[in-house]
This record gives C-alpha cells, structure tokens and sequence, in this order.
C-alpha cells in the first residue's frame, strides 16, 4: 500500500490522509456510494412518515413500527452494499489498480458475505452487552429504591444509563473498525475480522473510539440536524404532532440525507483503511516488512 505513508500516524494525519485520498478519486466513489444508497432511497421515500409506535389518537401502533422497521432494515442492508463496493474500490487503488463502478460492484460478492456476517455478529455482541448493563443498572436502581429513596435511585440510574450507552457505542466502534480492511486485505472470515478489530484496538482503545466518533459524527450531524429541525424528536414525546410532518418535507430530508450519505461514506471507509493501516504499523510493524518486501522486489 504506498498511498499510505509507511509509518506510524497521528490522529490528525488519519482523518487528513483519508480525505486527501478520497480526493485523489471523489468522483468514482461518490459515484459509487450514490447509486449504492439509491434503492434505499427509492424505499424509504415510498415509506414516507415512519411510525412513532403510537397512533394520532394515543393508542399503540405496533404494527406500523413493524412494517416500517423492516422497510429500515431491507434499506440499511441495500445501503451497506454501496459502501462494501466503495471499499472495493479504495482497496484497487491503495493496491494501485484501477477501479471503476463497474468492477466495485462486481468485486463485491467476494467480500460482501464476510462483511455483512461481521457485522451481524458485532451486533449481537454489542446487544447482548446493552442487555447485561442495563438489567444491572436496573437492578440496582432497584435496590436503592427498595431502601426507601426513589430520588436516590433516578440520580444513580440516568449516570449510569448514560455511561452504559457510552460504552455500548465504544464496543461497536472498537469491535467493527478493521472489518473492512480485514477482509479486503488480508482476506480474513466473518469471525476472524471481527477479532482482529479487536486484537488491532488493543492498547489505543480510546484512540480507536475518537477516530470512530468523528466519523460518525461528520456521517450523521447533518440527518440528525434535519430530524431535529422537522420536528422529528417531538413525534415521539406528543402523540398530537403524529402526522403533522408532510410527506414534501420527508422527501427533502431523505433526499438530503442521501447527497450526504454518498458524500460522507467514502470519507469513512477510506479513515477505516488509514486507522487499520496504522494499528498494523503500531503493533506488528508492518512498515518493516512492506520496505523489505519493496526491497527483496527491487534487487540490489
């Protein structure tokens, strides 16, 4: 990978050197995660105002949350083939081949299952581990209150619940980083890549997390802003502004958020290359044997 410079990097030599080398090619992969997030787009503007879970006369709507929850889901799976074929297409170039839409989406069967089993299998990691904090919180909560102090109990299980949800968030970002460039570049399983996040996260854990966030931030702020300024949050606290958001302004939002997405996407995929490419040079040195590999091929 000679794109990547052959050293360690810094936290701001990461998020830079993704974007300079998503500039090298902004057109072929914004191009490729556009027409990756297309059909999810064509759903989710067919599905039009998602359900709150509770309908405009106060009564729950389990059946509408369902329905609409599959339509989320079949939309977030379709999105993820665009972002794989983008990854595809970085590994072409870091590898210094050509890439072009065609061969991204070609070269995505290989890796597509392996990726998509990571994440399934991360998931249910993640909700497993959101499942065992929160009975704790709970009962703990519990057991304050039982003492007599239901006071007592809201101020010990709101700090917790935030710092269960911290937590979750770090698990997910430190277990799913290196799935990309696991399977891509060294060719490794579902389960294997998963563990390799994890075993290149070992020691720069926080490291990995704030990387991650960022990301995830520059990703979302946008859609988040938009659902905020539409109303979005207050769907769910007042069943009387269920409905009021029209159908007009949910097609800008998704339209939007998917300008957006195709932007942004290629940024992250290319900071996972960077960060993987790092921990490597960290924590196996990496760097060493890529120049002595370069050298053994050049002859004296």
């Amino acid at each position: 990978m000679t794109v990547i410079p052959q050293r360690p990097l810094g936290f701001g030599e990461i998020l830079d050197g993704a974007i300079q080398f998503y500039r090298r090619d902004f057109g072929l992969y914004f191009l490729i995660a556009l027409v990756g997030a297309l059909p999810a787009y064509a759903m989710l503007l067919a599905l039009g105002t998602p359900s709150t879970g509770i309908d405009a006369a106060g009564n729950p709507d389990f059946g509408g949350v369902g329905f609409d929850g599959l339509i989320v889901l079949l939309a977030m799976i379709v999105s993820w083939v665009g972002t794989v074929a983008v990854a595809v297409a970085m590994r072409a170039r870091l590898e210094d081949g050509r890439a072009s839409l065609e061969s991204a989406y070609r070269g995505v069967l290989r890796p597509f299952p392996s990726t998509l089993g990571a994440h399934l299998l991360a998931i249910l990691l993640v909700a497993i581990a959101g499942f065992v904090l929160m009975i704790l919180g709970m009962m703990l909560a519990l057991a304050v209150a039982a003492a007599g102090s239901l006071v007592l109990a809201l101020v010990v299980f709101v700090p917790m619940g935030l710092a269960a949800a911290l937590l979750v968030f770090a698990l997910w970002f430190s277990s799913t980083f290196a799935i990309l460039p696991a399977v891509l570049l060294e060719g490794r399983s579902a389960s294997a890549s998963l563990r390799r996040s994890f075993q290149l996260a070992r020691g720069a854990r926080l490291r990995v997390v704030g990387i991650m966030l960022v990301v995830f931030i520059i990703q979302n702020a946008v859609s988040f802003g938009l659902f905020a300024f539409s109303g979005g949050f207050e769907m769910f606290t007042s069943p009387e502004t269920v409905g009021t958001v029209g159908g007009g302004w949910i097609a800008v939002q998704n339209t939007v958020e998917l300008l957006i997405g195709a932007l942004a996407t290629p940024f992250g995929v290319a900071t996972v290359f960077f960060l993987h490419h790092d921990r490597r040079v960290r924590l196996e040195a990496s760097d060493l044997e890529t120049t002595a590999a370069a050298m053994a091929t050049d002859g004296p």
